[in-house]
Order: C-alpha cells, then sequence, then structure tokens
C-alpha cells in the first residue's frame, strides 16, 4: 500500500471511529443528523468529480497536442489518446472515470516514464499535510487567544494594535509574506534554511515510512533529523498561519465581546468570580461555536494558499507538484492532483458539520 493511499485509509478510519461515537453518544436528533449529512456527502463527492471531468475536457487545448507539440507523428498521437482514454466517447470516459476515482487509481504521468499518479502524490501528500496541519494550529490557537485577550482588553491601546495586526496580517499576500521572511530569517540574519523540507545529507539516512518527516523521525529515533526538519518546517509554517491567524482574531474577538455582555457572565461577576475565568472560560467556550465552523472552511483557503507557499518555499508537496505539472502540461497529473484536493475539503466539511452538532444541538433542528 503507498504511503498515500495508507494516511487515506487512516484518515477514513479516524472518520469512521469519530461517526460511530457521535452516533452512539449522541441524541435521536444528533443521529438523524448525521445520517442525512452523510447521504448528503455522497452527492457533493459526486458533483465535485463530476465538475473537475467537465473542467478538464472543456478547457481550451487538446491534452495530446500540448503534450507532444510539433513532436511525433499521427500514430503517436493516436496512442497517447488511446492511453488517456480521449478516443473514447464522453459517456464512456465518464464511467471509466468515476471507477477508477473509487480505486484512486488516477492514471499514470505523462512526463516521467508513465509512473503512477498515486505513486508521486504519495510522496507530495505527507509534505503538504505536515504543513498545514501546523498552520492551522498556529493560526487557530494564536488567532483564538489574541482575539479573546483583545476582547477582554476593549477599546484599550492592545485591543487596537491586535486589530490592526489582524487587518495587516489577512491583507498580505503569503507568497508575499513568504519572501519577505526568507530575506530576514535566511538571507539576512542566516537562521532558517531557504527551501526543502530536510537538508540532503540528513534526509539520506532517514528511514521513510510515512513520508510525513516528523513522525518518522521520531519512529526511527533520529532525533537530528527530526530538528532539521522542524527547522525547515518553521517558516513556511509562519508564512500560512499569519495569513488565517488575523481571521480567527477578528472573529474570536466579535464573539467574545458579545458573550461578555450575557446575563450568566453578569451574574458570575456579581458573584466575585475571577475576571480571567469569566473571559477564558466560561465566554470563550460559548463563543467557539461559529469559530469551530471557521476552521472547516479555512482548510480549504490553506490548500489553496499551500499551493503559494509550497512555491515560495520549494516546499516539494502538492501545490507545488500542481504547478509545476500545469506547467509541463502533465494532463492527468492534474486532474489527479485536483481529485485528491476535491475529496479532503469535502472530508474536511463532513466532520465540521458534525462537530458543529454535537457542539450546538440547534443546528440538528
Amino acid at each position: 500500500m503507498s504511503p498515500l493511499a495508507g494516511i487515506c485509509v487512516s484518515s477514513l478510519i479516524v472518520v469512521a471511529v469519530f461517526l460511530v461515537y457521535a452516533f452512539v453518544r449522541g441524541s435521536p436528533g444528533l443521529r438523524s443528523y448525521i445520517l442525512t449529512r452523510l447521504l448528503l456527502t455522497i452527492p457533493m463527492v459526486f458533483v465535485l468529480v463530476t465538475v473537475i471531468f467537465v473542467v478538464m475536457r472543456v478547457i481550451p487545448g487538446d491534452p495530446v497536442t500540448s503534450e507532444l507539440g510539433p513532436r511525433g507523428g499521427e500514430a503517436v498521437r493516436q496512442r497517447m489518446r488511446e492511453q488517456l482514454g480521449l478516443d473514447q466517447p464522453i459517456p464512456v470516459q465518464y464511467v471509466r472515470y468515476l471507477g477508477n476515482v473509487l480505486t484512486l487509481d488516477l492514471g499514470e504521468s505523462l512526463v516521467f516514464g508513465n509512473r503512477p499518479i498515486i505513486d508521486e502524490l504519495s510522496e507530495r501528500f505527507p509534505a503538504t499535510l505536515e504543513m498545514i496541519i501546523p498552520a492551522m494550529i498556529l493560526s487557530a490557537g494564536g488567532g483564538i487567544l489574541l482575539g479573546t485577550y483583545a476582547a477582554k482588553a476593549r477599546k484599550r491601546a492592545v485591543d487596537y494594535g491586535l486589530r490592526l495586526f489582524s487587518i495587516t496580517a489577512y491583507a498580505m499576500p503569503v507568497f508575499w509574506l513568504g519572501l519577505l521572511l526568507q530575506v530576514v530569517f535566511s538571507l539576512r540574519l542566516g537562521v532558517a534554511p531557504v527551501a526543502g523540507r530536510i537538508d540532503p545529507v540528513i534526509g539520506i539516512g532517514l528511514e521513510r515510512k510515512t513520508n510525513l518527516l516528523i513522525i518518522d523521525s521520531i519512529l526511527s529515533g533520529n532525533w537530528e533529523a527530526l530538528g532539521n526538519v522542524l527547522h525547515h518546517l518553521a517558516l513556511p509554517v509562519l508564512a500560512l498561519g499569519l495569513i488565517l491567524m488575523g481571521v480567527f482574531l477578528r472573529l474570536s474577538r466579535i464573539n467574545v465581546i458579545e458573550a461578555l455582555v450575557e446575563d450568566y457572565i453578569m451574574a458570575g461577576r456579581a458573584r466575585g468570580i475571577e475576571e480571567r475565568t469569566l473571559v477564558f472560560k466560561h465566554a470563550l467556550s460559548n463563543a467557539m461555536i461559529p469559530i469551530v465552523t471557521l476552521i472547516g472552511l479555512q482548510v480549504s483557503v490553506l490548500l489553496a494558499g499551500a499551493v503559494l507557499t509550497e512555491t515560495t518555499f520549494s516546499w516539494p508537496g502538492m501545490g507545488l507538484y500542481l504547478v509545476e505539472r500545469i506547467g509541463q502540461r502533465d494532463y492527468t497529473a492534474v486532474q489527479g492532483t485536483i481529485i485528491i484536493f476535491a475529496l479532503s475539503v469535502a472530508i474536511i466539511s463532513l466532520l465540521t458539520d458534525i462537530i458543529y452538532a454535537f457542539i450546538d444541538p440547534r443546528v440538528r433542528y
């Protein structure tokens, strides 16, 4: 089993365990909601993969002509059309395409020796995953804490400063921020690497089981490699995380401010409960409901931002892979990468809706 297939299977197992737990522990209303949401996910995924199929066939240009250019005769072109299945009627292509998606058979690369796309993405997907998870933790965790602190210090200098930071951070293009971090920390200060996931010399000696280098370093007990991976990871995560931190900061601030004027907060103050406890425990817990929804929605933004971030830092993930293969006109690689991105967003959307319903019973009715 390829690393990408292993990650997909592991993710599906985690999702299934969570769904079973929510279904068993939930009320009848929650169970009905989970079943409804699961049934709605099937047509959503179907629509996503159908849109990808249609778009890849209506965009201007013939994949065979784009790939071969002036090279090759009609026999070579016909052979490539047969290899891609483009010689078949559209309905036949569509049915074969759906079957391939169900089995994660994404075709073969047109550029690098007909290598299976699933094998190439198995090397790239873990790199993207290893970047966007810490970026999400940084943006959500930092934004929620700073937003709550800004709400606590409302209309003070700290509040105005944090609000200005949130607007500035969200307004900055991620590639510009990435280049700025490279100039300051890599070229000027020399404290961070410019590109890559790990130094080549250290990477050769690291046994790769999952291609998630942090996990592989821990499993093999290679602490030098772990430190080197985290060193390379710092700037891309910082660039991607800071951009989205502003969104979480503003949303957290608004919702905590609204919670602080509720009657239960006033009653807590009257009973002499410490203000810090009221803000960070009671007000924040009630303000988390819309924030949970935002976390799920921002995953798609992270995936889009990963394309620019990986290009800026030469990070060998799916974003850089997609840009490279678009430039090389690798039709099957582009289609396969977009399918994986779309399926990832669909799964995250499903989880977000169910977690939201688990926290807030009102969405079940």
